[in-house]
């Protein structure tokens, strides 16, 4: 699917954008839970060698609706919640088939606002900060780039930048809009591209495992499997719209060795997404995140909807190729 070269250069950056947005909540798909609601680069195929992929996003989510089981629920404390999020991906092919990913993210805000019918009379709060970074190796198993056929595997960690959670005022804020796990994690993940080149049409599909380790406190975040499902489709000369079906399962939250109520959630996503291509060199992709299932562990409040908007570029580091003269030809 993605090693170098003209032909295929522009296919590898809208995949790019495509996976880079496959998973709407990365960490976490609560409303305000903590941890990295894009996962950057981490669900993209293999780069060709030299080549450098740069990625910036922006993501926005809104919630306003509890949950218990799959049953929604009234005489809640919160009105809504929503964040904005936004971050830098980085993507570099060390060879054809071995490409190192970093990613940084950044919450802008991640707010509560409580009902004006309880003690917090309608008491806004919010958090913002730097997320948790992180660190990826992808390794293409089979590359097909003929035939846009790839099977990759993946594995990495991510990162807190600092241990200690978020205070304000001198009060802690609470564990949902905190910006950070403030924990370590680790990651694996399994992708299979499938393109068929005479109908302009590419199936994709992205299994990945997210393990959270504890924190300085030993409060655990629930670890989570998602399988994601792409269908892609040429729609004119620049234009590619794209279907995603998505499943998020995490586990329940554990502190100090118990496990915490109204945690964990089971959850399938639709999410419809439109991209674009700027002169062959520039992708811009918009997509909308929509549940169609949810059900949760304890009562919950849950994403309503998310819209993310996403800028991608591929750089080819590598020596340019010399240049022919017509007259060369002839000598």
């Amino acid at each position: 699917m993605l090693p170098s070269g003209p032909k295929n250069k522009s296919a590898s950056v809208l995949v790019a954008i495509l996976l880079l947005f496959s998973i709407s909540s990365v960490s976490f798909a609560q409303c305000c839970s903590t941890g990295s609601p894009v996962g950057a680069s981490v669900y993209v195929g293999v780069l060709g060698k030299n080549y450098l992929r740069v990625i910036a996003f922006y993501r926005y989510s809104n919630s306003d609706t509890y949950y218990q089981g799959n049953i929604k629920t009234d005489n809640n404390p919160l009105q809504s919640a929503n964040y904005d999020f936004t971050g830098l991906a980085f993507g570099y092919g060390i060879t054809n088939r071995l490409t190192a990913e970093v990613d940084f993210g950044y919450f802008i805000n991640k707010t509560q606002i409580y009902l004006d019918n309880n003690i917090f009379n309608g008491l806004k709060t919010k958090g913002f900060g730097l997320s948790n970074g992180g660190v990826n190796l992808k390794y293409g198993i089979f590359v097909l780039p003929a035939k846009q056929i790839e099977l990759t595997a993946g594995a990495g960690f991510r990162y807190p930048f600092t241990t200690n959670p978020q205070m304000v005022d001198g009060v802690q804020l609470n564990r949902d809009i905190q910006p950070s796990t403030n924990a370590f994690g680790a990651n694996g993940m399994l992708f299979f591209n499938f393109g068929i080149p005479s109908i302009t049409l590419r199936l994709f599909t992205i299994n990945r495992y997210e393990y959270n380790f504890p924190d300085k406190i030993n409060y655990k975040y629930g670890n989570i499997l998602m399988n994601s499902i792409f269908i892609s489709k040429k729609i004119t000369k620049y234009f590619f719209g794209i279907l995603q079906m998505r499943n998020e399962y995490k586990t329940t939250d554990i502190y100090k060795g118990d496990p915490e109520v109204n945690t964990g959630y089971d959850i399938l996503f639709l999410s419809p997404q439109l991209s674009y291509s700027v002169a062959g060199k520039w992708n811009v992709t918009l997509l909308c995140d929509i549940p169609v299932y949810k059900t949760y562990k304890g009562r919950q409040l849950t994403p309503k909807y998310a819209c993310a908007l996403s800028l991608t570029r591929d750089i080819n580091l590598g020596k340019k190729q010399p240049r022919i003269e017509p007259g060369m030809l002839t000598k």
